[in-house]
């Protein structure tokens, strides 16, 4: 409700704005538009502790970085929101990187440094995990630690997880995650 409000009053702002020379508004003008403009910074203040949380995995990260077509799903899907991760996503990509470079679909170096630099870009707010609770994950759903944490986090914080892994997408579903991505996404 806070971004309908901001909106409304960037109009109002904006009627004022076009009106700046109309004789009938007078001295009190500037006075209407410092008054807009705080409220302006208030409600943008608010909007932007109300922003969309959105989880993401590696492979979105990596959707982006290396510029693959998921990534406009990626990019519609955090525009105006906070990109939040594990705190170990940055090891999860650098290893992701060394296996697209395994698999000659990286062949120089510079290369892998201009990805890596443009992960270091985003800007990913990290979050510790549970670890016993992420390890309960991985045991009943036989699945890698790795994939357990975003499980964990995502739940825990009870926020969306964005990730193009179907198996994280079903288990996701089945413990009550908001799941975005996927290849049946679409935008």
């Amino acid at each position: 409700m806070a971004i309908n409000r901001e909106v409304h009053t960037l109009q109002q702002f904006q009627s004022y704005e076009t009106r700046k020379n109309d004789k009938t508004m007078g001295k009190n003008y500037k006075l209407v538009v410092c008054i807009l403009f705080y409220t302006m910074v208030i409600y943008s203040t608010k909007v932007h502790n109300e922003f969309m949380e959105i989880l993401l995995d590696a492979s979105a990260i990596m959707a982006v970085i290396v510029d693959e077509p998921e990534s406009e799903i990626v990019i519609y899907h955090t525009k105006d929101a906070i990109i939040v991760s594990p705190n170990m996503v940055s090891f999860e990509i650098a290893n992701g990187i060394t296996k697209m470079l395994k698999k000659k679909l990286i062949d120089t170096q510079e290369k892998m440094i201009r990805i890596i630099e443009s992960f270091e870009k985003i800007p990913v707010r990290t979050i510790e995990v549970d670890l016993k609770k992420s390890l309960e994950i991985a045991w009943r759903y036989n699945i890698y630690a790795y994939d357990a944490f975003y499980l964990e986090a995502a739940g825990r914080l009870n926020i969306p997880l964005l990730t193009f892994d179907g198996g994280m997408r079903r288990i996701g579903k089945e413990l009550g995650i908001t799941v975005l991505g996927g290849y049946d996404a679409g935008i």
